[in-house]
C-alpha cells in the first residue's frame, strides 16, 4: 500500500506492506529529516483513522502493577481485599514467562459491590484497547447460557471458542458474569484449559486469565463484615483468611455454575476474591463520583438526599447498601436534575 501526503510543493510517499495486519505506531519508525516533524504530525493524524488490527504483542499488551493498584485505590471504594489480592495475582501471573497454569480468579459479593467494575478496570490495564480489545471475551449467564436444556450446546461452544481465541492471543481474558445464574456443568468444560498442562493440541493456555463473577457467597461475606461492625472492629482489619474459606465452600454448595464443580473440587480456582458490602460512606463516594462526571455542583444536602434513597441492611442498623452503588447513576440523574 502506498500513501501520499501533500506538504505544499512537496509530495511525501509512505509505503506500508499490505501484509502488515497490525502495527503500534512510534515516531521512531520515521526516518529523521527536515520535514520529519511535519510527517510525524501527519502520520499521527492518519493512523488514528487507519484500521490497524490489534496485535498480541508487548506494544499492545500492557500491565503496570503500581498504576493499576493506585487506580483501584482511587476508584474502587471499600474493597481493600480486592485491591491487594487482584493486583498481586495479576502481577505474579504476568511476570512469569511460563506460568504453571492459567490464572483463575472468582469474584464474589452482593450486587453493586464492584465486581463488573473491577473486571473492566483489569481489561483496561491489560490491553492497549482496554475492554474493547479483541482479546477480552465476556460471557453473561442469562444471555449466553440461558436454557438448562441446551447445556451440551453451550459446552460445545466454549470448547470451540476458547481454543480459537487463545490461538489468536495466548494472553486472553475470559470473563464469566452471572455465574450464580448459570446451570451447573457448563463451566466444567473449561477445566483442561485452566489445569496444569503445558499445552493441549499444540496450544498453550497458561498465560490466559479467567474471571468468574457471582453473587454466591455474598451472604457469608456480609455476615463477616457485620460481625466486625458489631465487635467495633475496623472494616480494613478483615483479612482473606476471615472470608475466603467461607466463599470457597459457598461457591461449591450454593446453586449456580460452580455448584459441585470439578473446577472447585480440583482446586483450580487460584483465589476467591470477596467484595465486601458497601456502607454509606462508600455510597457517598459513588454519588460524588457521578456528580463529578456530570460536572455538577456538590453539596452535602444533595448528596445526603440521594444517599437516603438507597435501601440499607439490616433494617434496624442501616449499615450496608443492598444494591451497592449499582443504582447511584440513575439516582443522581433523577435528583440532581431536580435541583435545577
Amino acid at each position: 500500500m502506498l500513501f501520499r501526503f501533500n506538504l505544499g510543493s512537496v509530495f511525501v510517499y509512505i509505503a506500508i506492506p499490505s501484509l502488515i495486519t497490525c502495527f503500534h505506531f512510534s515516531p521512531a519508525y520515521l526516518i529523521a529529516s527536515s520535514t520529519g516533524a511535519v510527517i510525524t504530525s501527519l502520520f499521527y493524524s492518519w493512523q488514528v483513522g487507519f484500521p490497524w488490527n490489534e496485535c498480541c504483542s508487548h506494544s499492545w499488551l500492557k500491565f503496570n502493577a503500581s498504576k493499576f493498584y493506585s487506580h483501584l485505590e482511587d476508584h474502587l471504594y471499600g474493597q481493600h481485599l480486592v485491591i491487594w489480592v487482584v493486583t498481586q495475582s495479576l502481577k505474579a501471573h504476568i511476570s512469569k514467562s511460563q506460568p504453571s497454569k492459567a490464572l483463575v480468579m472468582s469474584f464474589h459479593g452482593w450486587t453493586g459491590s464492584g465486581k463488573n467494575y473491577a473486571s473492566k478496570m483489569i481489561a483496561d490495564f491489560l490491553y492497549e484497547k482496554g475492554a474493547q480489545s479483541d482479546f477480552v471475551h465476556w460471557y453473561i449467564g442469562t444471555r449466553d447460557f440461558p436454557h438448562v436444556s441446551e447445556i451440551t450446546k453451550y459446552r460445545d461452544r466454549l470448547q470451540k471458542e476458547i481454543p480459537e481465541y487463545t490461538k489468536k492471543c495466548g494472553q486472553s481474558l475470559f470473563i464469566f458474569d452471572e455465574m450464580d445464574k448459570m446451570a451447573p456443568g457448563i463451566i466444567d468444560v473449561i477445566k483442561p484449559y485452566i489445569d496444569f498442562y503445558d499445552e493441549i493440541d499444540g496450544v498453550d493456555y497458561r498465560k490466559n486469565i479467567f474471571i468468574f463473577l457471582s453473587n454466591a457467597g455474598g451472604s457469608e461475606i456480609t455476615r463477616v463484615a457485620f460481625n466486625f461492625w458489631l465487635d467495633g472492629k475496623d472494616r480494613e482489619d478483615i483479612s482473606m483468611t476471615d472470608i475466603e474459606p467461607l466463599v470457597n465452600l459457598g461457591a461449591f454448595n450454593e446453586k449456580g455454575g460452580l455448584q459441585y464443580s470439578q473446577i472447585v473440587e480440583k482446586n483450580l480456582i487460584d483465589v476467591y476474591v470477596p467484595f465486601l458490602p458497601l456502607q454509606k460512606i462508600h455510597v457517598r463516594k459513588c454519588i460524588i463520583h457521578e456528580l463529578k462526571l456530570r460536572g455538577l455542583n456538590m453539596n452535602d444536602e444533595l448528596i445526603n438526599k440521594i444517599a437516603s434513597q438507597i435501601i440499607y441492611y439490616p433494617q434496624q442498623f442501616e449499615i450496608f447498601s443492598i444494591s451497592g452503588c449499582k443504582k447511584i447513576s440513575h439516582k443522581v440523574d433523577v435528583y440532581a436534575s431536580d435541583e435545577f
